[in-house]
């Protein structure tokens, strides 16, 4: 449905946005690393349990993954190098993420939450890692529930959630309900994410 229906749209808006970027000299590099700047700043703020905060970053962060391959093809520069540049800062930008969330759930003595942080950042690195194996053997693997955005859209609205029950429910943030459920989410369709992968690609390969 996304694909059908809302994808063209945004890209439509991506490409006038990523034009008029290219116009006063931002680069797509330039792109990548100041969203991983923000999201440097999401986790310090997910980490002290500034959560409304930290949640509206994480997802305004994440929208750059977006855009930084936008302003690439507006500069017509798609070169290798900016894509590996951009995979790398991905990866970096998650675990920070998730290095966050596990110091929130420390701050409140959660085990289950630092396991459940662990999980889907473990989790997150084998979506990707096993795109990039079977890439690097020539077959394109895409499929899958939990790719990247998926990931970012339900931690960031994960986050701002339990941040904005704080003024209604006082036990939700003290027990951080809201984000254990939004990181089991995570583990569990991460992993099932990079199984599905990886039976595809090995029947791929198989062949």
């Amino acid at each position: 449905m996304f694909e059908a229906k809302l994808k063209p749209h945004l890209e439509a808006f991506l490409s006038v946005l990523a034009n008029k970027m290219v116009a006063i000299g931002i680069t797509a590099n330039m792109v990548t690393l100041f969203g991983l700047v923000i999201n440097l700043i999401a986790t310090f703020y997910f980490a002290t349990g500034r959560l409304i905060t930290g949640g509206i970053l994480i997802l305004f962060g994440g929208s750059f993954d977006m855009i930084d391959g936008a302003v690439a093809r507006a500069q017509r520069d798609l070169r290798a190098s900016g894509a590996l540049l951009d995979s790398v800062i991905d990866r970096y930008s998650e675990g920070f993420l998730f290095l966050g969330a596990l110091i929130y759930f420390y701050s409140l003595d959660s085990l289950l939450g630092i396991i459940l942080a662990f999980g889907a950042w473990f989790g997150s690195i084998l979506v990707s890692y096993v795109r990039a194996r079977a890439e690097g053997l020539q077959v394109t693997c895409k499929v899958g529930l939990m790719q990247r955005p998926e990931r970012i859209i339900l931690l960031g609205a994960g986050t701002l959630l339990q941040g904005l029950l704080w003024y209604k429910f006082l036990i939700v943030q003290s027990t951080g309900m809201i984000l254990l459920c939004t990181l089991g989410i995570l583990t569990l369709t991460s992993h099932i994410t990079a199984i599905h992968r990886l039976i595809f690609s090995y029947q791929e390969l198989d062949r």
